[in-house]
Parts: structure tokens; C-alpha cells; sequence
């Protein structure tokens, strides 16, 4: 996993655990302080293939923390 992948991860967790639903992707984008949803949307594919996270792309805020 990259230095990228693990903020952007550790960031979903704390946002989840503050909010009760995982961020959007302009929440995503800022937090890391990123410029484009794209940089997002590949670290987000990174991790659903690394089995780190759910998406189910039709949804909003669906992305969900896998555990393990």
C-alpha cells in the first residue's frame, strides 16, 4: 500500500467514525488536499482491489471500510 492509499484510508476511517457515513469524494479530495476527483477515484480503486474497501459505485457515500 502506498503513503497515499494509507491517508486516504486512515481519512475515511476517522470521517466514518466522526459523521456515521463515509465522505464524499469532494470530502476526500480536500482532506488530503488533493485538486482533482480523479487522484480520489484511483486511490479509491486501489484500495477496493486491495480489499481495503467496499464501493458500490451507484451509490452516494457508499464506500465502506473492510476490516481485516
Amino acid at each position: 500500500m502506498t503513503k497515499r492509499q494509507a491517508e486516504l484510508l486512515q481519512y475515511i476511517k476517522n470521517y466514518i467514525n466522526e459523521h456515521g457515513y463515509s465522505p464524499s469524494y469532494e470530502n476526500m479530495m480536500k482532506g488530503l488536499k488533493l485538486k482533482s476527483k480523479s487522484g480520489i477515484h484511483r486511490l479509491v480503486h486501489a484500495l477496493v482491489k486491495r480489499n481495503k474497501l467496499k464501493h458500490h459505485p451507484y451509490n452516494a457515500r457508499s464506500i465502506e471500510v473492510v476490516d481485516g
